[in-house]
């Protein structure tokens, strides 16, 4: 089916929240003085490798295991990029999520790290800060970086130069069994981000499946597991706050905003609307919770709608539609998705250069969208049909929602030291929600966030 992105692309992580202009408001909006530098390399030498011309050699492309798309994706511009270049080689290797950085930080420390690899917006800042990656301003000229979402391009920006491409980006919608609400008497969802639910509403749509559930089964299931657990942030921006002064040198909890989202979410266990083990160290995903039909409710990223569609192994509780992220004061998502970035070891950095402009290009980003179910990043592609291989109805949602990921969710998602504070989340938030006292959790965040930034 095609779905028309310009409707909804250019708000959906476009000129509205991206450029600052906020289709929500953002408390750190014109804060950033680094902003506008971090967008324009040093570098004079902007494009002058972009012309390369047909390209050989031999490189390793590692990836985490997603979505049958995504590896689908992946293979297709493997694929059309050795047909365009016949003496070069790029060898996909598939790992595991949970052990994907891990991996790749043994490999940089042995010297055998792929050339080039995934790398999420969240986690691009610990490699670009410590130089391990090849900087692609001599393979994009400035016009060509002028075609990428300007926050997206400086997502990828590390002290003026950019490291690897913004390759796709993601967020978090709710996907409900129509059943289960029918059970439970809910005989209506928000249909626009306009009305989506309250924290309120929202509270009281789990109450009636609570009600209508028996006790192995939850209301739903959130998405904070494991390196998630920035998706937490997603309230604390909804109750109005913010993790860092508008500056980005140190952490803004405690807060009322914070105290606010920390209990609201800590409830979601006392009240038994999630599963026990709906925690961030789970080895449960949302997803699962989903599939397995222990809830008929998750928040999931649009990224795993093809494995929620999938006639075989997808979802066998009925229909099942989309809906938006409650709101409170205001209403927020997180900012998903990846980029691609190469080594800068790698032995062939003008076959990585070509490799990384290639993924960029509109048809093979196109296709890999269309297939993974996820977001481009090219501007051009606002003005295109996509033709997604899965559940438009919910990708239209969820690059909706994308339209409520600020100016201050950017900033605050791609600062350098974002992956430790992300580890401190993990851990702080973990410990609430196995009972640790909420001023306890948020100072101990505070204290570790300082300490990182």
């Amino acid at each position: 089916m095609t779905v028309t992105r310009r409707h909804f692309l250019s708000g959906a992580l476009g000129s509205a929240a991206l450029l600052g202009l906020g289709a929500c408001s953002s408390v750190h909006s014109g804060s950033d003085d680094t902003a506008s530098a971090a967008a324009k390399p040093k570098s004079g030498s902007n494009g002058a490798k972009a012309t390369l011309g047909k390209v050989s050699g031999t490189l390793t492309f590692a990836f985490w295991g997603g979505s049958t798309g995504e590896t689908a994706g992946f293979t297709y511009a493997k694929q059309k990029f050795e047909a365009a270049n016949p003496g070069a080689t790029i060898k996909l290797k598939i790992a595991p999520y949970d052990s994907f950085f891990s991996g790749i930080d043994r490999g940089i420390q042995s010297g055998n790290a792929p050339d080039i690899f995934r790398v999420d917006y969240t986690t691009i800042g610990k490699y670009s800060k410590a130089g391990a990656l090849l900087d692609v301003s001599p393979y994009f000229s400035d016009a060509e970086i002028a075609e990428f979402l300007p926050a997206l391009w400086k997502a990828i920006t590390y002290d003026g130069t950019p490291y690897g491409i913004p390759h796709q980006t993601d967020t978090t919608c709710v996907v409900y069994s129509k059943k289960a609400f029918a059970d439970a008497g809910i005989t209506s969802v928000p249909d626009s981000l306009q009305s989506a639910w309250t924290w309120d509403e929202f509270s009281a749509v789990c109450t009636k499946l609570r009600s209508s559930l028996p006790a192995n089964k939850f209301p739903f299931a959130y998405d904070w597991t494991q390196a998630g657990a920035f998706r937490w942030l997603s309230w604390l921006y909804q109750a109005g706050g913010t993790l860092l002064s508008p500056d980005l040198g140190k952490c803004a909890l405690p807060s009322s905003a914070g105290t606010k989202a920390l209990d609201f979410t800590k409830s979601f266990f006392d009240k038994k609307w999630v599963p026990a083990n709906n925690t961030i160290k789970t080895s449960v995903y949302s997803d699962n919770f989903f599939l397995n039909q222990t809830v008929p409710m998750t928040f999931v990223g649009d990224f795993l709608v093809p494995e929620l569609a999938a006639p075989k192994t997808g979802y066998k509780g009925g229909d099942w539609g989309a809906t938006y992220m409650p709101r409170d004061t205001g209403a927020a998502s997180d900012l998903g998705g990846n980029a691609i970035v190469a080594l800068k070891t790698t032995k062939n950095p003008d076959l990585a250069g070509a490799f990384l402009r290639f993924l960029a290009s509109e048809e093979i980003m196109k296709y890999f969208c269309e297939q993974a179910v996820e977001l481009p990043t090219l501007k051009s592609l606002a003005d295109s049909s996509l033709q997604y291989a899965y559940r438009p109805d919910v990708v239209k949602v969820c690059a909706e929602q994308a339209t409520t990921i600020t100016d201050t969710v950017v900033k605050e998602s791609t600062i350098s030291s974002f992956a430790t504070i992300n580890t401190v989340l993990q851990d702080q938030l973990e410990q609430a929600f196995h009972g640790q006292s909420t001023a306890a959790t948020l100072g101990g965040i505070a204290t570790k966030v300082d300490q990182a930034l």
